[in-house]
């Protein structure tokens, strides 16, 4: 994996605010276009690899969870919803996006910081910024 300097896009800020993304600079810099990354073949299977893997598990998570009452009610999902997760499981309504947060260094293996599934931040991140 290597790190490249980049030229940040001339009004990148004024862009990012048009399309509502106007958090870009919350507490210093959250948005950084001044750098890249460029992965070679086996560290882009690696990272597929690990995504899939961390997908099946996320999968598994939610068909325990849906099924079990009580960790319904620990993560502090309403009573008047739960059916409608339930139901929404055994349905298989489609997920619109989701996005593994990792940490990477191309050498070790990744790690993962965070899951953004369904969430307007990540999905305004992920495609349109």
């Amino acid at each position: 994996m290597i790190r490249e300097d980049v030229t940040p896009r001339a009004n990148w800020r004024e862009d990012c605010e048009e399309i509502g993304f106007a958090y870009h600079s919350m507490d210093g810099v959250y948005w950084d276009e001044s750098h890249c990354y460029r992965f070679n073949a086996a560290q882009i299977d690696e990272l597929e690899a690990v995504t899939e893997a961390l997908h099946q598990m996320s999968l598994q998570a939610a068909q325990r969870i849906a099924s079990d009452d009580a960790l319904l009610e620990r993560l502090a999902i309403p009573e008047r919803f739960r059916e409608r997760v339930r139901d929404s499981w055994v349905k298989r309504d489609p997920s619109l996006f989701g996005r593994f947060d990792l940490v990477y260094d191309g050498k070790n293996p990744p790690k993962l910081l965070e899951y953004n599934a369904d969430t307007p931040t990540a999905l305004l991140e992920a495609s349109v910024a």
